[in-house]
């Protein structure tokens, strides 16, 4: 582990704490405080674990141990994907479409290759990259997906401009590296190409009563707010700053709450209270314009027109 001084996102230093585990209640988790920049409303793990940690953690069985629905071991899991696969192009009718109609659809974080099958299904190529090898090989071996390798996302392993379409949803919060990722989705993108990232938002009702509650305990900081092995907790604001920061043009940021029907199966409710309170936090970040997840579309510039942001302007790399 090792401490962090300055926001990995903007470099700034102005940091506030954020959340902090008390020992008797850390368990075997990775990461125990979470330190928020005032300048750029990133919230990042501090201190954090060092990449290798986290690069032998997300090659291991973390993907078939989180995602129980898509286990390997299911003699149905081709018709679950397929499936899926079906839903999935549904979605990026509305999702990608109106802004990229064909050429290569690449993924980062494919699994097991729903949404490659549906991109596929749209008419696009379609390639990605998968850190679990057992969702890999099905999605190469049973899916059909060719262009689907295992390994974590390197920019350097993949042809400068050969994507129309980068999507990633649900892996920014897990990377070491926030300029490597970003940077290399800047590299990946031929011009005018559409990037589509999403990840959890920490400006949501959770959040708050999870506070609120820490002060009636008299904490001064609730416990960590995310997946104990995330690195990041993202807002609009901060998501939009580093995409930017990295010359991609924002088209659209959407702050949401996932549906009841996504949210339900994953809580069971004790008491009639509690569930009271799981549907009174849900309707409150629905009605405020809140919620646990945000979703930003974005642009490399053609060639010839300008960025809004300054490519490259990525801070240099600061001591941690």
């Amino acid at each position: 582990m090792k401490p962090v001084v300055a926001c990995p996102g903007c470099g700034g230093r102005s940091l506030r704490p954020f959340s902090f585990t008390v020992d008797a209640e850390r368990g075997r988790d990775m990461h125990f405080a979470q330190t928020r920049c005032r300048d750029c409303d990133l919230v990042f793990s501090n201190p954090v674990a060092e990449r290798d940690e986290l690069d032998r953690f997300y090659q291991s069985t973390y993907y078939e141990d989180l995602e129980r629905e898509y286990n390997p071991a299911r003699p149905d899991l081709e018709e679950v994907i397929r499936a899926r696969g079906r839903g999935e192009a549904n979605g990026l009718r509305t999702s990608v479409l109106p802004y990229v109609t064909s050429g290569t659809f690449f993924e980062i974080g494919a699994g097991f290759g729903g949404l490659l099958d549906g991109a596929r299904q749209l008419g696009f190529e379609v390639a990605g990259i998968e850190p679990s090898e057992e969702a890999a090989r099905f999605g190469r071996e049973v899916m059909g997906l060719d262009g689907l390798r295992h390994g974590l996302f390197d920019p350097r392993e993949w042809p400068a401009e050969f994507c129309d379409v980068i999507y990633s949803f649900m892996v920014i919060e897990h990377v070491s590296d926030l300029h490597e990722f970003a940077g290399g989705i800047h590299k990946l993108l031929k011009p005018g190409g559409l990037a589509v990232i999403g990840t959890e938002n920490h400006h949501n009702v959770w959040v708050m009563v999870r506070r609120v509650r820490s002060w009636l305990k008299g904490r001064r900081l609730p416990e960590f707010q995310t997946a104990s092995h995330h690195t990041f907790y993202f807002s609009g604001l901060s998501l939009r700053r580093l995409l930017e920061r990295h010359g991609l043009d924002i088209v659209r940021c959407l702050v949401y709450t996932p549906s009841l029907a996504e949210k339900r199966p994953h809580y069971h409710f004790r008491a009639w209270y509690s569930k009271l309170a799981f549907y009174a936090m849900h309707y409150a970040d629905v009605w405020t314009g809140r919620g646990g997840r945000v979703l930003v579309w974005c642009r490399k510039p053609s060639d010839g027109m300008a960025s809004t942001a300054v490519r490259g302007a990525a801070p240099g790399r600061q001591p941690v």
